[in-house]
């Protein structure tokens, strides 16, 4: 039998021989990192084919000794990813099974492991990593336990061309408001494959994850429209949450680290009845937790209870609910600066905003079922409810009275308050905002597997249907407060008063899709996926806006006809593995996106909704799995291109303006698994090369010049991690570890008086350290383990996110000076935590 010969476009080519040259560089390695060198078949590749999984047999002690399929034989233990891999997955081959892991082709995911050879994202079917033509990584659980991982920034350390950004207000008030994924932003998230969207703007989104209750998290890089409809081209982030289990298990957890960190988690797992049909798992946290910056708190609590019904060996229901709610200080980050150079520099810790409190509860509620019939078909259904309401108090600085060095300070005594005159004071504004907000969705997939030939195929068929509701309420005040910077005669701080309604807006949405996809196994170890979904979008926006001073009372608006918006297309994606070899795979994929740009803003003079957004990719790459599996290393170059992007505008916030188009490409490398018994390493590294390519007519100067870089995204990222552990003799149960995060300069948006945009200087790289130890062992029966985290462990100084622009000194009724003329405040920097200690103690059996 003759090869087909497949023809590449020259983009493709270029591609393909960047990633092959990247994996050329990679082969010394991987053949030193083998136990036996593989056996080079000449002729006839031997073809991959699915195997059955025979159940492992369970094996008490806290060793985690693992069997040749990656299976883990360690008892279940709560809180430690429990569970025993099977390859049925006990109703459905879509995500978690019956015992909470993820299998297919008699491959299950160790949670004990640093590599994932099976993932659940990419295709929404259960496949080897070696099988699929996607860049695909898995933060496996055992990871987040070595990191101690209580926030998602934290967990996606870990990925190559995954950045976390935004924060202070954008974030509010929390380390990170977005993730970024090959240089485009998202606000969403997944939870076992169900989109939760930040459809309001102010709402706390992906900062606001618990982390209790997830076994793992997966990210898929680049578009992934045919699958989960309307997202952000750059990739998505699931959570694999954790599953009840058929063996009793409880474990507690207390947490403790700097500035008065607390927090406290337990979860129990097991069968609600002898014939272990009904199972249950309880997951509960409650975090208290200071700051290194003035009024910083953080306090959080989440409560999760699962019911799943096993009602025969081939269909099981499952009620899910989870309660949270999630309290916090906003921080502005706020500094001032003279002549735009001198900044007034007190400290990391110094916040010059008033206290902003912040409140979001949450509550989220799912009901699924999945039925295995007996000819390889199987049906997984799933309908989702999300509800939240938010208030934030937002109190910042806005501004500089300068009444010293100003031009204008010769006249500040005659004014009257707020600008004193021999004073300069900073200008404080308050903000209050109520949002609530509504998500309903229902998935249905429906998967089968059969023959043709010699061609085996698994075969997606699926439907979603996602439902938005939001409606936002936003005050003003009529007179500012002040700050007293410096100057005399002193004043006391005063705060902003006369609060009046300002804007009042609602939106809805609805999004339906239908898609297919196939799964083709041929000869000589090729694998296709081929797939489409068809995707209509319709949203609907009104705003009302009433005139300051008025102190009408503002009503929010009813949706109606006008203001509508509507797309409706189809995105393709196809894909080619290649794996000659057990242990290597070359692979490459053409996808296109379509996104709805769920900003809870709206487009400056229109008061309209962004319009979609689209985006394409081209993609290359190869992938090995070595060492008996327990290694995985992949290597990609992508080129992606994203359609109507929305920037924010300064001093704007429930406005945005449109990018025409943006251009992200780059080579990735990720490695993570073991190398030696007990010795396991991460490393990630990406060159994500993101510019504006196309303007769109009509715009502002607020919006960036084609060829200007996106703002907060590093050309260069990377991380390190690796740790040790002791698996015989005395020092039995003793880990160590250590990791090195490096950020590479970081665009930002800058502007000037007029509110043009500038491109200024990068905020500069930095580079963190971190160390961790752990000791685990067993006492009577009771598994005990002992943990402590460093970060930042050289105390180094950076900024996580630049400024978002120069807020000059003013006085009202006269034109604003020039940035060279006094005092003015740069606004939004992200200031990065200083050395943070982080220890733990669990107990379980």
């Amino acid at each position: 039998m003759r090869r087909q010969e497949a023809t590449m476009s020259p983009k493709e080519f270029a591609c393909g021989v960047s990633a092959v040259v990247l994996s050329l560089s990679l082969l010394p390695f991987a053949a030193r990192a083998q136990t036996q060198l593989p056996i080079l078949q000449v002729g006839k590749p031997k073809p991959i084919k699915r195997t059955a999984a025979a159940k492992p047999s369970p094996r008490s002690g806290v060793s985690h000794a693992s069997n040749a399929n990656g299976a883990s034989n360690a008892a279940p233990v709560a809180g430690e990813g429990s569970g025993l891999g099977l390859a049925n997955n006990n109703g459905t081959d879509i995500g978690p099974g019956a015992n909470g892991q993820i299998c297919a082709d008699g491959i299950c995911n160790n949670p004990t492991s640093y590599s994932a050879p099976v993932e659940s994202l990419g295709t929404k079917v259960n496949t080897p990593v070696m099988n699929t033509p996607l860049a695909t990584k898995t933060v496996t659980h055992q990871m987040l336990e070595d990191q101690q991982v209580i926030t998602l920034d934290q967990a996606l350390r870990d990925v190559s061309g995954v950045s976390v950004t935004g924060g202070g207000a954008i974030g509010n008030g929390t380390s990170f408001g977005q993730v970024t994924i090959r240089g485009f932003s998202t606000n969403a998230y997944y939870r076992d494959g169900i989109r939760i969207d930040n459809f309001g703007a102010t709402n706390i989104g992906v900062a606001g994850v618990e982390f209790a209750n997830v076994e793992s998290v997966e990210v898929l890089k680049g578009p992934a429209a045919i699958l989960y409809g309307a997202v952000e081209p750059g990739g998505i982030v699931n959570l694999n949450m954790k599953q009840p289990l058929e063996t009793p298990a409880y474990s507690v957890q207390q947490q403790i680290g700097s500035w008065a960190a607390y927090r406290t988690t337990m979860d129990a797992t097991g069968p609600l009845a002898a014939n272990k049909e009904l199972l249950y798992r309880l997951t509960a946290s409650y975090e208290n937790d200071g700051s290194f910056q003035t009024y910083g708190y953080t306090r959080n609590l989440m409560f999760n209870p699962v019911l799943k019904w096993n009602v025969d060996n081939n269909t099981w229901v499952k009620f899910d609910t989870q309660y949270q709610e999630n309290r916090l200080n906003q921080v502005y980050n706020v500094i001032p600066f003279f002549n735009s150079v001198s900044p007034l520099w007190l400290g990391r810790g110094y916040n010059y905003n008033a206290p902003s409190p912040l409140s979001q509860p949450t509550l989220f509620s799912e009901l699924s079922a999945a039925h295995n019939f007996d000819n390889g078909w199987a049906v997984k259904a799933t309908t989702f409810l999300q509800s939240e309401n938010y208030f934030q108090a937002t109190n910042l600085p806005i501004g500089i009275s300068d009444c010293i060095s100003g031009p204008l300070a010769p006249i500040c005594g005659f004014i009257g308050s707020p600008f004193v005159a021999g004073n300069t004071s900073l200008l404080e504004y308050s903000q209050p905002v109520k949002n609530r907000q509504e998500e309903y969705a229902t998935v249905v997939d429906i998967t089968g597997h059969f023959d043709t030939g010699e061609l085996k195929h698994t075969l997606l068929l699926g439907s979603d249907y996602y439902r938005y509701n939001f409606r936002g309420e936003l005050l003003a005040p009529l007179n500012l407060g002040t700050l007293s910077l410096f100057g005399a005669p002193a004043q006391l701080p005063t705060f902003a008063t006369n609060l009046f309604p300002l804007l009042a807006s609602a939106q809805q949405a609805d999004n339906v899709g239908a898609y297919v996809q196939d799964q083709i196994d041929l000869p000589y170890g090729f694998h296709v996926l081929a797939g489409a979904r068809y995707q209509y979008i319709s949203s609907r926006s009104q705003a009302t806006n009433t005139i300051p001073g008025s102190l009408d009372t503002l009503s929010v608006p009813a949706l109606a006809n006008e203001g509508i918006t509507t797309t409706q297309r189809v995105t393709p994606r196809a894909g080619l593995t290649w794996r000659p070899l057990e242990w290597v795979s070359f692979y490459g994929n053409y996808v296109e996106a379509l996104s709805p740009n769920y900003t809870g803003s709206l487009v400056i003079n229109t008061n309209q909704p962004p319009p979609p957004s689209a985006g394409q990719q081209e993609e290359a790459g190869v992938k090995f799995e070595l060492l008996d599996k327990k290694l995985q290393i992949s290597a990609d170059y992508y080129h992606l291109i994203k359609t109507n992007i929305p920037v924010g505008i300064p001093n704007r916030p429930t406005f945005v303006e449109l990018v025409g188009e943006g251009r992200s490409q780059g080579p990735e490398l990720d490695i993570q698994g073991e190398l030696l018994p007990g010795w396991k390493v991460n490393l990630a590294y990406a060159n994500t090369d993101v510019i504006v390519t196309k303007g769109i007519a009509g715009a502002s100067s607020a919006t960036p010049a084609v060829g200007a870089p996106f703002p907060y995204v590093p050309r260069n990222q990377a991380t390190l991690a690796s740790n040790y552990e002791f698996r015989d003799g005395a020092l039995r149960g003793l880990k160590f570890g250590a990791r090195y995060d490096y950020t590479g300069l970081l665009p930002f948006y800058h502007y000037d008086n007029s509110g043009n945009y500038i491109y200024g200087s990068s905020t500069p790289s930095y580079g963190l350290v971190g160390l961790f130890a752990a000791y685990e062992t067993e006492y009577n029966g009771l598994k005990i383990k002992a943990q402590l985290n460093v970060d930042n462990l050289l105390d180094t100084s950076y900024f996580t996110n630049g400024g978002f622009g120069w807020i000059p000194g003013f006085l009202p009724g006269f034109a604003a000076p020039t940035i060279s003329q006094g005092w003015g405040l740069n606004n939004l920097n992200v200031i990065g935590a200083p050395r943070t200690f982080r220890g733990l103690i669990r107990v379980a059996f």
